[in-house]
């Protein structure tokens, strides 16, 4: 503590320096922080834990392939099964096909069964009944309604792609969750207006009663239907977003390259930043060490000044992400991206990884500098000058 005053004093010499150091490390270090954010909101779970107990039962061969909707009474009367939901993807578009207007709509032959799945979700606004009692009713997440400023009773259309019809619909109540980005209508309205279509669905989502269930019950359903026309593949929550995350593929070594680039960047800026203030006082650390000064007082002093440097510049990137991230959400959330936005939060692990660079940095970057400070005869620091 007895250099500290010292250390503080050092750097405020070059004022203009310091600033430009401490913003190299607040911005990228910002940056690492909502990279590593956007990767565990990829991963983590929005339901809060209760999506271990659902499962999803899709075509073998891809999701865009359709399975009987004769299925269901089956898989319900699995042991362990304890609801199903018959769901389909509808697409389509709402107002055109601009990406400001892009939000998930889903159909479902099970509408009375939809909060019973994801139970996570509660109405805030009408009622569940008014809902599942009228065909032509809409069930809107709560940020939707917010976003375009819809009303309870309101009707709005969706013009489909995969099913060329256009729904005439009716707000019927507005649901709450950690995705509130979506949109969800009876699909009989969707085969009264295509009857083709009456008797498939796209996919089961299932509610087990535990958690050995749920590794149980995929197996049985798989192997029930292994030899029909429509062959299943059951998987858990998880697995199914896994399988979307994959999609885009190495996201984990992409995101994880960026950041090891960044902290070097960093690394290699402060070090820079050291190097420089240590050679501008070769003559003044040869006289401290005249006066008394240590080599391990000497190798603390120029260590200190890159640790202090790197910690306060982490510091204010820190407080910068924390401060920026509920506006960031926000606009996830409103976006195309809504579904995905809703994951995001403040992870402690990422503000931990942040903290971690930052200290990895102000120690390595001052590591060399602070040990030829140290270990320099005094004789020639005092002749460099003279």
């Amino acid at each position: 503590m007895k250099l500290l005053p010292l250390v503080l004093k050092n750097l405020l010499r070059k004022k203009t320096r310091s600033l430009l150091t401490i913003g190299s490390i607040v911005l990228p270090l910002f940056v690492i922080c909502i990279l590593g954010t956007l990767l565990r909101a990829l991963e983590a779970d929005p339901s809060g834990g209760k999506g271990m107990y659902r499962l999803i039962v899709r075509h073998k061969v891809s999701i865009t392939n359709w399975l009987p909707g004769a299925y269901d009474p089956k898989i319900r009367n699995l042991p362990g099964v304890v609801e199903t939901l018959r769901m389909n993807w509808f697409g389509g578009s709402y107002i055109d096909q601009s990406a400001k207007n892009q939000f998930a709509r889903f159909s479902t032959s099970d509408a009375d069964r939809l909060l019973k799945v994801f139970d996570e979700a509660t109405v805030v606004e009408g009622s569940e009944a008014e809902w599942v009692n009228d065909r032509s009713g809409l069930l809107v997440g709560r940020q939707l309604m917010k976003r375009y400023g819809w009303k309870l009773g309101q009707k709005v259309a969706f013009k489909g792609d995969i099913y060329p019809i256009t729904l005439e619909l009716t707000i019927r109540a507005v649901f709450s969750a950690a995705d509130e980005s979506g949109v969800y209508f009876h699909h009989q309205a969707v085969e009264e207006a295509l009857p083709r279509v009456k008797g498939f669905v796209g996919w089961y989502w299932l509610k087990t009663d535990s958690l050995a269930a749920a590794e149980r019950v995929p197996k049985q359903i798989d192997a029930m239907f292994e030899n029909s026309s429509y062959p299943t593949r059951s998987e858990t929550e998880k697995e199914f977003q896994a399988m979307w995350v994959s999609m885009l593929g190495n996201v984990k070594l992409l995101v994880g390259s960026i950041t090891t680039i960044i902290a070097i960047v960093i690394l290699l800026i402060a070090a820079n930043t050291m190097a420089m203030a240590a050679r501008e006082r070769v003559t003044e650390i040869a006289v401290l060490r005249v006066l008394g000064f240590t080599k391990e007082k000497i190798l603390g002093l120029v260590l200190g000044e890159s640790f202090a440097l790197s910690v306060f510049g982490g510091a204010l990137g820190l407080g910068l992400f924390v401060l920026l991230l509920p506006g960031f959400r926000e606009g996830l959330v409103n976006s195309p991206m809504g579904a995905f936005g809703a994951g995001v939060r403040l992870f402690p692990e990422v503000l931990l990884l942040g903290f971690g660079v930052t200290v990895a940095v102000g120690l390595f970057a001052g590591l060399v500098p602070a040990i030829r400070s140290a270990t320099r005869p005094i004789t020639e620091g005092l002749r460099q000058v003279a």
